[in-house]
């Protein structure tokens, strides 16, 4: 399995790297179709542990948010946008409940799975786009969170494979508090590196903050994630890329990382 994954990532990275780089209409593409398939990974795990979803609105609210936040201005959080967002959002409820309320069997579990695949993915990720449209630093900040994560589940997996003894929690067996502490060690480090890097646009302070966070977040978002995995008895979201299973796998980190960076960089401003 090493091989197939070394392989992924030799030609998955200088593509994202390069999207980051571009930025704009392309990245902001790149985003969605991660959440396409995202959304799509996530239906296709509630069928297989037989979890009640709504296929057509997970998919069509799934992908207005997303669209509605980018025409927004691009940002998730700017005053004085155009709207669409809060229209949207107040139709996603609206279209989720509007549809139970119509459906033959009518199951509540099947709203909040809904609601959960549309939010955890749709909304949260699309924060990718938020922080790489942050002025003057985008992209840096979006490198930042990129390559940290990178280095830190590198980190957590090698590091945990070879002096791991403590089981770090039993929705994700093979991850151990040794191997989560390197990842958190790796990820602080290599922000402050990063931060250096950025010719002063970021503090040593701010820097620190962002791995800390990363050190945390990222790791949390990552069990969340097989948390779902394993309430419908999965291994993997997908077989889409060789060694890293799904999208889902491989960006969970940053469900809950790229809301809580684009927060912790404007609130901090």
């Amino acid at each position: 399995m090493l091989l197939p994954r070394i392989l992924t990532a030799l030609f998955g990275i200088p593509v994202v790297l390069l999207l980051i780089r571009s930025g704009g209409q392309a990245y902001a593409v790149f985003v969605l179709t991660l959440i396409a398939l995202s959304l799509y990974e996530f239906a296709t795990l509630m069928k297989l542990g037989s979890k009640p979803v709504q296929g057509p609105t997970l998919y069509v609210f799934g992908l207005l948010i997303p669209a509605a936040l980018y025409f927004d201005r691009y940002s998730a959080a700017q005053a004085g946008g155009n709207n669409f967002t809060g229209f949207v959002l107040a139709l996603t409820i609206i279209g989720v409940m509007s549809y139970e309320l119509f459906s033959p069997k009518k199951y509540l579990e099947r709203i909040g799975l809904t609601l959960l695949g549309i939010f955890m993915i749709s909304w949260c990720l699309f924060h990718l786009v938020a922080i790489r449209d942050i002025r003057p630093d985008g992209m840096g900040l979006t490198l930042m969170l990129i390559i940290t994560v990178w280095i830190m589940d590198t980190a957590a997996y090698f590091l945990g494979k070879s002096f791991g003894r403590r089981q770090l929690s039993t929705i994700s067996p093979k991850k151990t508090w040794e191997g989560a502490a390197a990842g958190f060690i790796a990820a602080v480090v290599t922000a402050l590196v990063i931060g250096r890097l950025m010719h002063g646009t970021v503090s040593p302070a701010f820097a620190a903050g962002a791995g800390v966070l990363i050190g945390i977040f990222g790791q949390i978002s990552d069990i969340a994630e097989s948390m779902l995995k394993r309430a419908v008895g999965a291994k993997d979201s997908s077989n889409l890329l060789p060694g890293h299973g799904g999208i889902l796998d491989r960006f969970d980190s940053y469900i809950f990382l790229a809301p809580v960076i684009y927060y912790y960089t404007v609130f901090s401003r």
